[in-house]
């Protein structure tokens, strides 16, 4: 399986840093045999036909998004476009914005297809295998999903207890030298 994870835009007078949620996300993925690319609109910039060109030469079967407050339009923007081009392609969002509103982001969002609940390194892990395996998406903990006309909200996640068993996160997907060109702070 092929997963693209994509940052939205965000301006960069709000002093953005490389992703290190979506590189975490990343090299949970990796170590779990799944092929990633990670597109950071943040220093690339944004356009359908350059989504549609990444999305028809990389074919990922999921492609996730982070989301605060500040940038869920533009995530869902994004969402509505990558449905544009791939009715079929699973879209699911994590971030603190749709951890809190789960269901009402799903109510309110028919383009979105998943809702990762919390930490997501594990998560979306289960996820992608269920996926993979064409099994029931209920038996994935800490998400929120469509059933027909309900929204389905499965068991909490368990809590990351010790971080030093994750993965390393994936930097070697991130531009580095845009973000250093742009002066960028590296929490990374």
């Amino acid at each position: 399986m092929r997963v693209l994870l994509i940052n939205p835009f965000y301006p960069i007078s709000e002093t953005p840093s490389p992703p290190l949620g979506l590189s975490y996300l990343a090299g949970a993925l990796s170590a779990a045999g799944v092929e990633v690319k990670i597109l950071d609109l943040v220093v690339f910039p944004y356009s359908r036909a350059g989504l549609q060109t990444l999305i028809e030469t990389f074919k990922p079967g999921v492609v996730g998004l982070t989301a605060v407050t500040m940038t869920f339009n533009a995530a869902m923007a994004v969402v509505k476009d990558i449905k544009g081009i791939d009715p079929d392609l699973l879209t699911v969002m994590g971030g603190p914005h749709v951890s809190f509103c789960a269901r009402e982001t799903l109510a309110d969002c028919p383009d979105l297809d998943i809702v990762a609940i919390g930490e997501g390194e594990r998560t979306v892990v289960d996820l992608c295998r269920t996926v993979d395996s064409g099994l029931d998406l209920a038996d994935v903990r800490g998400i929120a999903y469509r059933r027909g006309a309900d929204i389905i909200r499965t068991d909490p996640a368990e809590p990351i207890e010790n971080l030093d068993d994750l993965p390393l996160p994936d930097r070697g997907l991130l531009p580095l030298g845009r973000y250093r060109a742009l002066n960028m702070k590296f929490l990374i």
